[in-house]
């Protein structure tokens, strides 16, 4: 008798924390408003990196720093079902750029299939019309069912241009996508069990076109994603760059599913990722604008290949960046992340 009760309690604690299989039912549909804080880098435990069966990450330290509401849309529910009939769109940005080349009402497009989860472009608003931009070949962020020990790669191009010719950016690359771990999670929202954690790598160069030539600079990027059964985003995800040259991992944003948070004021507008920090104008050429720096101390400027650069103060938060060569740029603050193009 007691043996069989022991191979009860086994089988009772194993359906307890078991392998999670994610599908299409975790990831975003239209109507969803989904909450995320963002957290410093400098604050994540020790084995973040760590993967592996029945692992248990403790992420319940972190400090919350900025939110942002992610709001999910039907396509015929925004200006742009024209160019998306039927995908799930969600609202990026008001603005973004400046001058000539200025941009409105930014969405982005996926499709929530049986089979994966894929980016389908972008739908934005220039001199007032509405516009879209495809992928030739659409990036495909998860395929399903993803089970713990899977792997898939896959490639992507992606083509952005201004009318006229004024600017131009293709994005092509490859992304390896690789669930090598499963356990249980401890966030400072809550704890979750049953969560599948995916390694996904992604190596991409972006061309940048412009009258000033043309100008290609590639970019590895790596991002941890904690997903679970009962979330449709990722209930933990820490991203940054990859050093090409010795694999070094620097992550330069962290972000976890939260409920909302009064105390820390202002929210983010939907999709930009923080609040109140913006630079302008973007693309850049001989001076960056910056809103919403706390300390002016705390900015850093780095490269796709994650190196920090030095900064040249113009002024009261105006940066000279004409020294940069062309191409893709980060600039942070207190643990926000924004990226910038010089031309």
């Amino acid at each position: 008798m007691k043996q069989l009760f022991f191979a009860l309690m086994g089988l009772f604690c194993g359906a307890l924390v078991a392998q999670p299989t994610i599908t299409s039912s975790q990831m975003p549909k239209a109507g969803d408003t989904l909450r995320y804080s963002n957290a410093l880098p400098t604050d994540l435990p020790s084995n973040y990196e760590t993967g592996g069966a029945n692992m248990s990450w403790d992420f319940s330290g972190m400090t919350p720093q900025r939110q942002q509401l992610l709001n999910y849309y039907s396509a015929n529910k925004t200006p742009y079902s024209f160019y998306f009939f039927g995908q799930i769109g969600q609202k990026t940005a008001d603005t973004i750029g400046a001058g000539p080349i200025t941009l409105t009402n930014v969405y982005s497009f996926y499709t929530n299939g049986s089979k994966v989860f894929k980016t389908e472009g972008i739908g934005y608003q220039y001199s007032g019309f509405p516009l879209a931009a495809m992928y030739v070949d659409e990036d495909e962020i998860y395929q399903f069912p993803l089970n713990y020990g899977d792997k898939d790669t896959s490639s992507f191009n992606f083509k952005f241009s201004i009318p006229g010719d004024l600017f131009a950016l293709v994005q092509a690359g490859k992304r390896y996508n690789d669930a090598d771990g499963w356990g249980t999670i401890k966030t400072p929202y809550k704890e979750y069990t049953n969560v599948l954690r995916l390694r996904a790598f992604v190596d991409q160069i972006d061309t940048v076109t412009s009258q000033f030539g043309r100008f290609p600079v590639p970019r590895k990027t790596l991002t941890y994603k904690w997903l679970s059964l009962s979330e449709r985003i990722p209930v933990m995800e820490v991203s940054g760059t990859v050093n090409p040259t010795n694999g070094r991992f620097t992550p330069n944003q962290v972000r976890y599913r939260d409920g909302f948070i009064g105390a820390l004021g202002n929210e983010a507008p939907s999709g930009l990722g923080v609040s109140g920090f913006e630079v302008f104008p973007n693309p850049a050429e001989g001076i960056l604008a910056l809103e919403g720096v706390k300390n002016q101390k705390d900015v850093r400027v780095q490269d796709m290949n994650g190196a920090e650069l030095p900064l040249i103060w113009k002024g009261d938060r105006v940066l000279d960046v004409s020294f940069l060569k062309p191409g893709i740029y980060t600039i942070g603050n207190a643990g926000r992340v924004l990226k910038f193009c010089k031309i």
